[in-house]
């Protein structure tokens, strides 16, 4: 494994507390000083690393896009045909990113912020982008018959229906049920493969 420089590991660690007091506060309730005191660290030394809010939100951000993405990787090359146990495990890897509390407390907040904060909002668009572009890989790999425009409008749908279910799988509205998950499974298969 690869090991962090002093500086990278100790703005990960900002990070780290920063995100904690995200899930845990939320964004409306925490300032420098909160994340700086969940740090163990002084707010001047906060800022060395992030200067302001702003940067600190987006990096907590950026971090946590990038971890996703990164669980979002297990798509196979567009070249190969995805079988439904692969698309099973690919939907798998999706909604298993929704059973962690923190992960999805995390993206609440930062929806919120994107609607307040345009430079915020274009780091998430540019998260769904990528998100929408693996998904429209597994699809094609489903489905290579369809065209570019009927790919997109199909795996924004996917998303879309993921991001949904994230809100009523989460606990925050206390609605995950096996049936639901099943039907949501099965729904999913079918826009991937069409059938």
């Amino acid at each position: 494994t690869m090991t962090l420089s002093k500086g990278a590991a100790r703005a990960a660690a900002l990070l780290d507390a920063a995100e904690q007091v995200l899930t845990t506060q939320g964004n409306a309730n925490s300032a420098m000083r909160d994340f700086a005191a969940a740090a163990g660290v002084r707010v001047g030394h906060l800022q060395h690393y992030y200067p302001t809010r702003a940067d600190l939100i987006r990096a907590v951000m950026s971090r946590a896009l990038t971890r996703s993405l990164d669980r979002l990787a297990v798509v196979p090359d567009t070249d190969q045909s995805l079988s439904r146990e692969e698309s099973e495990h690919f939907i798998g890897v999706l909604l298993g990113e929704q059973d962690d509390q923190a992960t999805v407390r995390l993206y609440v907040e930062v929806w919120a912020i994107a609607a307040a904060d345009q430079e915020v909002a274009v780091v998430l668009r540019d998260f769904y982008a990528q998100y929408i572009a693996h998904v429209e890989r597994a699809v094609a790999c489903a489905q290579p018959e369809l065209d570019a425009a009927e790919l997109g409008a199909t795996a924004q749908t996917i998303v879309s229906l993921l991001e949904g279910s994230a809100i009523l799988r989460s606990g925050i509205t206390g609605r995950k049920s096996e049936a639901s998950d099943r039907k949501l499974v099965d729904t999913l298969q079918y826009l991937i493969h069409g059938s």
